[in-house]
């Protein structure tokens, strides 16, 4: 995996915030960026300031302020900047940038000195296939299943699928806490990979659901590999802080799908499915007859 190093612009354009505000429209107006990165006077990052803070900016009319002014109109602290370290991986940075929906993320080294500037646009353009991986799991996401139906045209053998849930995932996040919850999708990522051919496919379809795709099997196999995967989740031992020990279930729903069908009917079909084994009282497989 690649390190946010190797993506980040070096040359980033920064400011320091005892500036005019008007400072930073000059530089916007020379220059092809998206952003600003604010800094004190010992060349650590404070803010950073995107295009979408300047149209707010213009439009309050603050752009006769200082800048340590404006970020405090704009209610942007150094308490909740969001920077990531020179030598995390990308998928970190990625994680970052959807968990709190911002488009840069300044780069700092060890000792916290801003060093460069990575944008979601860097990701993308230099490592393509960022976008079908969920930053959180490392399993691919619902992006990937839209690029791989297309597959399906020519595929002659038949496939089938497992929606996945995890039974009372609310309680686990209410009990445990977020950080806990976010550990038993990773572990469970793991353990769904580890039970299945590495030709078949994991996907993180959203929220604590998982779709999966078995590659050559049928109905009978699937339903095997089914309560396989059941039963490797139920005996797994995940542990919260302070050392609690816990288990979780899963409900899972199997559809199988034909050449000539509709696949979103069968993800459909297995989603369906899946809220059987709910109804039926969790921690079971079903297939719609």
């Amino acid at each position: 995996m690649k390190l946010v190093k190797e993506l980040m612009t070096k040359n980033l354009v920064t400011i320091k915030k005892s500036e005019n505000f008007k400072k930073i429209l000059d530089i916007l107006a020379n220059k092809e960026i998206g952003s600003v990165v604010i800094t004190n006077g010992e060349n650590k990052v404070v803010q950073i300031l995107t295009l979408r803070d300047i149209a707010k900016v213009l439009v309050y009319n603050w752009h006769s302020l200082k800048i340590s002014e404006v970020l405090k109109k704009l209610n942007k602290s150094s308490k909740n900047l969001i920077t990531v370290k020179e030598n995390q991986d990308i998928l970190t940075a990625l994680k970052l940038l959807n968990k709190y929906k911002i488009s840069h993320l300044p780069v700092v080294s060890e000792k916290n000195k801003i060093v460069g500037i990575l944008s979601i646009k860097d990701i993308i353009k230099n490592f393509p296939s960022v976008i079908y991986i969920d930053p959180l799991t490392k399993l691919t996401n619902r992006a990937y299943l839209e690029a791989l139906i297309t597959k399906f045209q020519h595929i002659k053998s038949c496939v089938c699928l497992l929606m996945v849930d995890i039974d009372n995932f609310k309680k686990v996040n209410d009990t445990y806490g977020h950080l806990t919850g976010d550990k038993v999708l990773q572990e469970l990522a793991k353990v769904l990979r580890s039970n299945i051919k590495a030709s078949d496919e994991v996907i993180r379809f959203g929220g604590e659901e998982f779709l999966i795709i078995l590659y050559r099997t049928d109905k009978e196999k699937t339903l095997k590999i089914a309560e396989r995967l059941r039963t490797a989740v139920k005996n797994t031992l995940f542990i919260a802080p302070g050392g609690k020990k816990f288990h979780i279930t899963i409900s899972i729903g199997v559809s199988c799908w034909k050449p000539g069908e509709n696949f979103i009917e069968k993800i459909k079909e297995s989603d369906e499915a899946m809220y059987l084994a709910k109804k039926a009282g969790k921690d079971c497989v079903k297939m719609k007859e």
